[in-house]
């Protein structure tokens, strides 16, 4: 896997620094990466190595309390491009990742360090300004500095093409000047830090070295960049590597984060939480309010990333987004509501109210087979009530958990308040020992159960939303036996069955039973089966490898114990995570396929004599998270309903999520609740007030 290089955009002359890395330099271990801040490729910034922050239009005054209008100031700044390379500085600190600025790249860095500019050399700038071609000059250089260990001379001559220098009045914290021009000015031309411990490579010069004349022979061009490299390979990086399961390519592999770097974005979110606070409710509301406008305006890419890392087919991505906006628009709409003071006695000078302040800090474990929709859940209503998130994506669902970091900071949710956790396990892992005040996980009651043992000596809420064996009964009085078949299969595969309350077993009376069958059989084999980026695609891959073995061994333990296979049954071959849809019938609670979660294109159907029997059988398991009925009476199946241990019920519906609607889970299905007035207060802590006038 080769090492990345991100090289910061700009507007002027930018191809000079694309091109300084030549095949030679980048041999067959290192490849370039543009940082564009036009494209806003922010989630570019976590695959790169190590980054060049590049020369252009002046940084804007703001970023150190300078004159917005001076001699030669430009005729329009970029703050877009400011704020961009901030992250991609920070980024690299935060990280310990090589850093080289150049022009432009040295002044960002000194403001960033809390430094100042001196914002035009104005009539003293003959020998530094660009004219028709950059000017040249000599440079002193610092000895024992980084500079002087790089080049190996104390002299050396440099281009020069700026009129803005560093203040050596204001020197960013922690750097110092490794070189000055020769002349009485004495212009700062090179910073460095001055306690290097800690730190990676970085070294930043005024000059231009990607464009000196005779370069190659410069040591202060080729010297530089030779360094800069060999800081690159040095690094070392844990990488999360990201598989499209539809071609089983490595598409992506991204820096992990370690415990120093999760310790730093932690207390980031500790220290900004309180300001978020502060933010009226209904200007946090418009934030999130913009954050699904941008889902909107960026739906078809968003879908295809989605899509190119899970594998549901396109059109299911792009319902999934549309899905999540729906979810957003409720808690927005009713936050107001829910979260304001609630004043519950006023009378005779004495005022009783609650108020609903956050939980503070918030970590969120989140799932890969909707990443959007458990997503929005959580982070929503967390943002909404003031709370900052670590928000930890499935490592198999990284790309689209950048990408909705993106998408709420350029909503309007600060830098600080929303982080991204990026890693598999292990991360997670590290994540349980810091004292968040709420931990909020999607997945596995495996994993569940631990976190839940993992954290609860903090005292602190901890909700899990876990897995599912969903039961279905299909009673004998339904109206119209296709359509609930086609209603039923869609609720068993939609998505390939990876969802914790997808269908997963299905009981239907003897009297319909055979021609249920055939309809629900002719249905499954209507689908088409294929690459999910391809329209009309209704099975793609499964999402993870791992996966078609268990998927696999079901259906060996119910063939083995008397199963037959209506349908499907085995791997398909081909490249790729294909698994068919398998309907397995005689089957019985003796088998796996009827007990154990599935989360995968796999479904039994079991005969039964009545109501009764279906009851037995759809309460025999350890979840609890939603139950089914198909039936003509209401009635009826509300009293089947409430005899089952579920968070919810469906009538003539299966495998929905309401927003206004609690989604919870019972028994190894889960506990708390996301979602409707519960899920919105759910990441808040009720504070009671008394308040007597005398």
């Amino acid at each position: 896997m080769k090492k990345k290089i991100g090289i910061s955009f700009s507007k002027t002359a930018f191809q000079h620094y694309w091109n300084w890395f030549t095949p030679h330099d980048l041999l067959h271990d290192l490849e370039l990466i543009e940082l564009n801040f036009e494209k806003n490729n922010t989630e570019d910034i976590y695959h790169c190595d190590g980054f060049v922050l590049t020369g252009g239009v002046d940084v804007h005054p703001s970023f150190y309390n300078g004159k917005t209008i001076y001699n030669n100031s430009p005729s329009s700044f970029q703050p877009e491009r400011d704020r961009f390379e901030e992250k991609i500085y920070q980024y690299s600190q935060l990280n310990k990742l090589p850093l080289l600025g150049i022009c432009r790249g040295m002044q960002l860095v000194n403001v960033l360090q809390g430094g100042k500019l001196i914002q035009d050399l104005d009539n003293g700038n003959e020998k530094h300004r660009k004219e028709e071609s950059d000017k040249e000059h000599t440079i002193v250089i610092e000895n024992n500095t980084l500079l002087h260990n790089i080049a190996g001379s104390l002299l050396g001559h440099v281009n020069s093409a700026h009129h803005q220098a560093i203040d050596p009045n204001a020197i960013g914290d922690n750097l110092m000047v490794n070189t000055y021009d020769d002349d009485n000015e004495k212009i700062i031309e090179g910073l460095e830090f001055k306690n290097k411990n800690n730190k990676a490579f970085m070294l930043c010069v005024q000059w231009h070295p990607e464009r000196m004349k005779e370069k190659e022979n410069n040591p202060f061009s080729e010297n530089l960049k030779k360094q800069f490299l060999e800081a690159i390979r040095e690094t070392s990086m844990k990488k999360l590597l990201i598989t499209n399961p539809a071609t089983e390519e490595i598409i992506a592999a991204l820096n992990e984060d370690t415990k120093e770097s999760l310790q730093k974005k932690f207390e980031s979110l500790q220290s900004a939480q309180p300001a978020w606070n502060k933010i009226p409710l209904a200007e946090r509301v418009q934030v999130i309010k913009k954050f699904s406008d941008l889902l909107e305006n960026n739906i078809e890419r968003l879908a295809a990333t989605l899509t190119s890392e899970v594998g549901k087919p396109l059109q299911q991505s792009r319902n999934e987004v549309n899905g999540a906006r729906a979810r957003v628009k409720w808690l927005a709409e009713n936050a107001e509501k829910y979260l304001s003071d609630e004043t519950m006695i006023a009378e005779n000078g004495l005022e009783e109210k609650i108020s609903y302040e956050p939980l503070g800090v918030v970590c969120n474990i989140s799932a890969w087979n909707y990443p959007y929709l458990v997503g929005v859940n959580v982070f929503v209503p967390a943002l909404i009530a003031g709370n900052a998130v670590m928000y930890k994506p499935s490592e198999y669902a990284t790309l689209t958990g950048l990408q909705i970091e993106k998408l709420l900071k350029q909503a309007g949710v600060p830098p600080t308040i929303f982080h991204v956790a990026l890693g598999a396990k292990a991360v997670g892992e590290l994540l349980l020992d810091f004292p968040f005040n709420g931990y909020f996980f999607t997945g596995s009651y495996k994993t569940g159960k631990y976190i839940y043992e993992k954290v609860s000596s903090k005292m602190v809420p901890c909700q899990c939303e876990m897995g599912g064996k969903d039961p279905l009964y299909v009673a004998e009085d339904v109206k119209d036996i296709k359509a609930a078949a086609a209603g039923t299969a869609d609720g068993a595969f939609y998505n390939n069955g990876q969802s914790c309350c997808a269908v997963e077993r299905i009981y239907v009376h003897e009297k319909i039973y055979d021609q249920y069958l055939d309809e629900f059989e002719k249905e499954v084999k209507s689908w088409k089966m294929g690459s999910p980026m391809e329209e009309g695609m209704y099975i793609g891959p499964i999402s993870r490898k791992e996966q078609m073995d268990f998927l696999k061994k079901q259906v060996a333990d119910a063939v083995q114990k008397g199963a037959i296979i209506l349908t499907g049954g085995k791997s398909v071959d081909r490249k790729g995570f294909y698994f068919e849809p398998t309907v397995l019938i005689n089957v019985n609670h003796d088998m796996a396929v009827m007990k154990e979660e599935s989360f995968g294109p796999i479904i039994g159907i079991m005969k039964v004599k009545n109501d009764e029997e279906a009851i037995q059988l759809m309460k025999d398991s350890e979840y609890g998270l939603t139950a089914s009925v198909y039936s003509s009476k209401k009635e009826r199946a509300e009293n089947i309903l409430q005899q089952i241990n579920t968070g919810t019920g469906y009538w003539n519906c299966c495998d929905r999520v309401s927003a206004a609607l609690p989604w919870s889970g019972r028994k190894h299905s889960g506990f708390g609740a996301t979602l409707s007035h519960a899920g919105l207060r759910a990441f808040t802590k009720p504070k009671a007030y008394h308040l007597r006038s005398l």
